[in-house]
């Protein structure tokens, strides 16, 4: 995950915090996950976590600071997911590779129920919070999703005059809405089937022939 050295604890050489300090990680994604970052309380972290101003301040500059490594800790997850299950080698195009990112955001949300809200708040944040994300990490998932429609579009997987930047967005808003989608209590298999049936939407379309 390519990260700009704009972190305060980057600039020093430091591991991020949130590895250190499992009390902050978990009040930090507690939070993230029930509130925008305008909405969030440091304070309300603080105290679930049991650390004081002082040190919190020696480790980051601000709230944003904290938001920003949350989001490098909960995407070095993901990044870690997609290495171990090595998803785009194993995968026979664009919508095999779909079902398997489909497939690592359920093994996420199986290792921690809390990650999947905390993305859909990303996606929901105000611009310029948006902006500062984009200034410290890019565009996150959006450069392996335009990476997958350009190859989908140059194989002939889709119509070539396709937006990808449209597309980009529509596959991205799917992702992160899964949850909102399936039932809580269904299986594996139940719900990589209805992951199969959205895709059919997406290959087939929705119009009458």
């Amino acid at each position: 995950m390519s990260v700009s050295p704009k972190l305060k604890w980057l600039e020093t050489g430091a591991a991020n915090p949130l590895d250190e300090s499992p009390a902050l990680y978990d009040a930090a994604l507690t939070e993230f996950a029930e509130h925008s970052f305008r909405e969030a309380s440091l304070n309300d972290i603080l105290k679930a976590a049991g650390m004081n101003k002082g040190s919190f301040y020696y480790r980051f500059r601000d709230k944003m600071e904290l938001y920003l490594s949350l989001l490098y800790r909960v995407g070095m997850e993901k990044v870690r997911l997609f290495a171990e299950h090595d998803v785009s080698r194993n995968s026979n195009g664009f919508f095999d590779e779909f079902r398997n990112m489909a497939h690592i955001g359920l093994l996420l949300a199986k290792k921690d129920p809390r990650f999947m809200p905390y993305s859909r708040r990303i996606m929901e944040e105000d611009p310029a919070v948006r902006e500062r994300i984009a200034e410290t990490f890019g565009n996150l998932s959006g450069s392996l999703l335009t990476d997958m429609v350009e190859r989908a579009k140059a194989s002939g997987e889709f119509r070539a005059d396709l937006s990808t930047k449209t597309t980009v967005f529509v596959i991205e808003t799917l992702l992160n809405h899964l949850d909102a989608l399936i039932p809580a209590d269904w299986d594996d298999e139940s719900i990589l089937s209805a992951v199969d049936a959205l895709l059919d939407v997406v290959r087939s379309g929705v119009a009458g022939k």
